[in-house]
């Protein structure tokens, strides 16, 4: 199924449910992302898709590099039969350098791209890599500004005004990977804080009076400006959080069984993804409240909460209430991008409440120690607890 949803992403034609679907795919591994950005690279050479279920990110570059050959190839003969039928030796030999050097270097922007960096994928399929330093004119495929990346911010708000005429939106889709947080300023006002291994689609201009819609996958806390004739909706992890104007924080990675919506100020109403909204069939979110839906079973609970301990992230706090330490570690993988593998099914069980906000994976896991004492070993970005 993968395989004709990657070929439909590539070519522009998924539809929302396929998106989200590809977006958790995409974020489950490392070798996902670069086998999607090698089989980009061949779909502009013009080059046959191929299996991509049993395809892995070093066969994709090997084609990739193949392919590149190859045009190489092709573009000396046509200039060798240039030569020969408007005797332009010199210009044609000069014209091979510089296709010959283009084309390299089309092939370097693929390559060097590090799965741990912050990453734009723009409506034409084109990556761009963004750094928490510096500015950065973000442009759409007619080469006009829609937007620009300051220091750790994306800011669309100069393309906020919305288009009288309706045409197809231009969607962009800001990646973070584990081990860094970023922000982005969408086209209405509205700012949306992205926790590590994140990812949001997004339109680079909402239309007049029509839905606002965005897809997350992992964390993000929302500041949604109002407009109650267009009303703001997240989709994530099955369900969508609909809203007019209001702060909230969503938490659906794709390896966790529950999403979790904590309401901070405002009101906000939760459905499933699908299905026709109403006030019957959604669930009423209050300030202070947070929804846990069930992705399995598709049940909703809600529970009165401290919102600090879901939104202190975004002043980079690590905050734990009453959690298991076998989740505890998917968190902590996440904010410094390491792998953690727990043999110690002791202390995987134990319920731990702790605050960290800039000590060292070394230092969290010596606090933990504290508490219940085991042996771990560090080998590089790994952890294996003993």
């Amino acid at each position: 199924m993968i395989a004709n949803i990657i070929v439909k992403r590539i070519k522009g034609t998924l539809s929302r449910e396929e998106e989200l679907y590809f977006q958790k795919w995409l974020s489950q591994s490392k070798d996902n992302l670069l086998t999607y950005q090698r089989l980009v690279k061949l779909h502009e050479l013009n080059v046959p898709l191929p299996d991509v279920d049993e395809l892995d990110a070093k066969k994709a570059w090997q084609l990739v590099v193949h392919a590149g050959k190859q045009k190489r190839k092709n573009d000396s003969k046509f200039s060798g039969r240039d030569i020969l039928k408007y005797a332009a030796i010199f210009v044609g030999l000069l014209g091979c350098f510089f296709m010959y050097k283009s084309f390299q270097e089309d092939i370097s922007i693929v390559e060097p791209i590090d799965p741990d960096s912050i990453t734009l994928v723009l409506g034409n399929g084109k990556t761009q890599v963004l750094t928490n330093e510096g500015t950065l004119k973000i442009t759409n495929t007619k080469g006009e500004v829609l937007g620009e990346k300051v220091d750790g911010l994306v800011d669309y708000s100069q393309s906020k005004n919305e288009d009288e005429v309706e045409t197809e939106s231009e969607y962009n889709t800001l990646r973070i990977p584990h081990g860094k947080t970023f922000k982005v300023v969408l086209s209405d006002g509205t700012l949306v804080h992205l926790n590590a291994g994140s990812s949001l689609k997004y339109p680079v201009k909402f239309q007049k009076n029509k839905n606002r819609e965005v897809s997350l996958i992992g964390e993000g806390f929302f500041e949604v400006t109002k407009n109650e004739n267009s009303p703001f909706i997240v989709t994530s992890g099955g369900v969508d959080v609909r809203v007019l104007g209001t702060k909230f924080n969503i938490t659906s990675y794709p390896e966790d069984q529950n999403q979790n919506t904590v309401l901070v100020e405002g009101s906000v109403r939760l459905y499933k993804t699908g299905s026709i909204y109403d006030l019957e069939n959604s669930t009423l979110l209050s300030p202070g409240y947070k929804a846990e839906w069930n992705t399995e079973t598709n049940n909703i609970d809600l529970e009165k909460v401290h919102t600090e301990l879901y939104t202190g992230w975004i002043n980079g706090k690590l905050m734990m209430k009453e959690m298991v330490f076998s989740n505890i570690v998917k968190r902590l993988q996440r904010h410094y991008n390491v792998t953690i593998t727990s043999e110690n099914h002791e202390l995987n069980n134990r319920v731990f409440t702790a605050t960290f906000e800039k000590e060292s994976i070394w230092e969290v896991l010596e606090t933990f120690k504290l508490e219940t004492p085991f042996d771990y070993e560090i080998e590089g970005d790994h952890i294996r607890i003993k």
